[in-house]
């Protein structure tokens, strides 16, 4: 009897998990850490599909959720970087405006 999690039509939980936590990598102030368990969790499953212990069909969860953990962090680190700066910058400018 074949198992269903080592069946190649059959994505494993770990690169489903890659992918959620990929997703959920956008999530302020934990997005790195969760973003950090997407990468870890892909590159695992990633191995053990190269060694054929897991369904290669759970190959595009893991190079998403991959991608997602590495940029959904940077991308909202920018927003936030942006939008303090430009908080702080219109609140300099007011107060220089009323000199």
């Amino acid at each position: 009897m074949q198992d269903v999690s080592t069946s190649t039509n059959v994505a494993s939980p770990m690169s489903k998990a890659s992918l959620i936590c990929g997703i959920c990598a956008i999530i302020p102030f934990a997005g790195w850490a969760v973003g950090l368990a997407a990468i870890i969790l892909g590159i695992i499953d990633l191995v053990k599909i190269s060694k054929g212990e897991s369904g290669a069909a759970g190959k595009k969860f893991d190079i998403t959720g991959i991608v997602l953990g590495v940029v959904l962090p940077w991308v909202l680190s920018m927003i936030i970087i942006a939008t303090v700066w430009g908080i702080a910058a219109a609140a300099v400018g007011g107060a220089l405006s009323s000199y």
